[in-house]
């Protein structure tokens, strides 16, 4: 069977830590970071895009802070250029400060996450996929709604709900466990895979 880089992609990211979908979302805001700060700074159309939407979201200003390497030069060059066109904006005889788009990295996000979705519709009732789906820590919340909506045969959504119900019904018998562990009753019994179920637990909700 041929496939995409998208498909080989998920693959991979099923068989690491978290919602594969999340994961190959946060590959792609890096890729795009840093070559957005790497060759584009001072591209007009992405400085046009930038100005649009009055810079980048919170989350990706910070991840572009946290985890982009060479970041500090283009964020002052991108930020002086947005602060300049506010504070023109606020000369004028009427002001609007609305912004009338949305982050370009949410953009590029967001079409990532339609790619990855349709390869998951396309390919979740075949093996190997269905069975990396299985063997990965599930989709997260967010993942899982969406996901839902780009399977449009009942065949597959049964798929999707089974396999994801498999998933987290395995990660509340290992909750249960930590809790039980945490009585005080138990706290000499040690810390077996259930150790870091409460934090597994938290990044389904994520997204």
């Amino acid at each position: 069977m041929s496939t995409t880089s998208t498909y080989d992609a998920f693959l991979e990211a099923c068989g690491q830590q978290d919602c594969p979908v999340c994961r190959l979302e946060h590959t792609a805001d890096l890729h795009y970071l840093d070559r957005l700060f790497y060759e584009l700074v001072n591209d007009l159309g992405v400085r046009q895009q930038l100005r649009a939407s009055l810079g980048f979201c919170s989350e990706h200003t910070r991840m572009a802070m946290d985890e982009v390497q060479g970041k500090a030069l283009g964020l002052a060059i991108i930020y002086d250029d947005l602060l300049r066109v506010m504070l023109e904006q606020m000369a004028a005889p009427r002001v609007d400060l609305n912004s009338s788009r949305k982050c370009p990295a949410c953009d590029n996000r967001d079409e990532t996450t339609g790619w990855v979705l349709t390869e998951l519709s396309k390919n979740i009732l075949q093996e190997p996929l269905l069975g990396a789906l299985r063997a990965s820590q599930g989709l997260c919340f967010g993942h899982l709604r969406q996901a839902f909506e780009y399977l449009r045969t009942p065949e597959k959504r049964k798929t999707l709900l089974g396999v994801q119900r498999e998933i987290m019904e395995r990660l509340r018998g290992e909750l249960a466990e930590y809790i039980r562990k945490n009585d005080y009753r138990f706290t000499g019994e040690t810390f077996g895979p259930e150790r870091d179920s409460w934090r597994r637990a938290g990044k389904m909700g994520r997204k």
